[in-house]
């Protein structure tokens, strides 16, 4: 169920041209999985944003930690549409735009090597520690998945994982659900989606979120008009807040009530 205060706020934002909505993925538009790579999208919400993006002066973004191409195929969304994909935290994107403002954080030929040499080291330590963790290997990062393991392994394999990381140089450490990614790129998603919102003149911007990552996007939309979507539990710096994934789907579709009048 949508909060009161979440749906004025929505009907004040939708009122507002240019228009940003943006979403991250897994733990929002997608229920999480333990295995990173079987997750498929709520019935429904991808071709609400599609909906929305045929809006006149409303623009979409989906925002994720994955990689462009996983992104892509996960969500089914292609380069072609009107949908800005924002992945690796904003180290890859659609959008000319951000990959221009985020060109500091592009992937260099030292960071794939820095990277291969981290990914070793990570799957030396899964095979000999912890065999019943997961490892996803993206562009810019390597990532331990715990999933359903019992907390004390988890924590273990998670602990053992970031002093992997210290062990190398200039790598970034990022504490999600049940994962812990490694990365070789200072990207972040509130960088990426911010200059995304200058480039199309944004006056309002809505974004929803679950994890970590996603609370440099919620820092930073701080105008009166934002509105700022926690999904699920724990603190956060988000304005509003929802339960879970089906409660997600059910503020797209009001969303796309308030703007297409249906």
């Amino acid at each position: 169920m949508i909060p009161r205060g979440l749906a004025s706020a929505l009907r004040l934002a939708a009122g507002l041209r240019p228009l940003l909505v943006a979403t991250d993925f897994d733990g929002v538009l997608a229920p999480l999985e333990s295995d990173p790579m079987a997750v498929k999208p709520t019935p429904g919400t991808i071709e609400v944003l599609r909906a929305l993006a045929e809006v006149p002066d409303v623009h979409v973004a989906v925002v994720s930690g994955r990689d462009l191409t996983t992104l892509a195929r996960l969500s089914g969304i292609h380069e072609s549409e009107p949908i800005a994909l924002i992945a690796s935290h904003g180290a890859e994107s659609t959008s000319e735009a951000v990959r221009q403002a985020m060109e500091a954080a592009r992937i260099t030929p030292e960071d794939r090597v820095r990277l291969a040499q981290l990914a070793e080291d990570v799957a030396l330590l899964v095979e000999e520690r912890h065999p019943d963790a997961g490892i996803e290997h993206k562009t810019a990062a390597v990532v331990v998945h715990t999933r359903g393991l019992p907390k004390e392994l988890a924590d273990a394999a998670l602990a053992d994982a970031r002093s992997v990381a210290l062990a190398h140089e200039g790598i970034r450490v990022l504490k999600g659900k049940s994962v812990l990614e490694l990365s070789v790129s200072p990207a972040d998603k509130g960088s990426a989606l911010t200059a995304y919102g200058r480039h199309v003149g944004a006056q309002a911007r809505i974004y929803l979120g679950d994890d970590a990552t996603d609370e440099d996007v919620f820092a930073r939309l701080t105008r009166p008009d934002d509105v700022t979507i926690k999904v699920g539990d724990g603190s956060t710096a988000a304005r509003h807040r929802v339960a879970d994934e089906a409660d997600v789907a059910e503020t797209l579709h009001l969303l796309a009530q308030l703007l297409l009048g249906r």
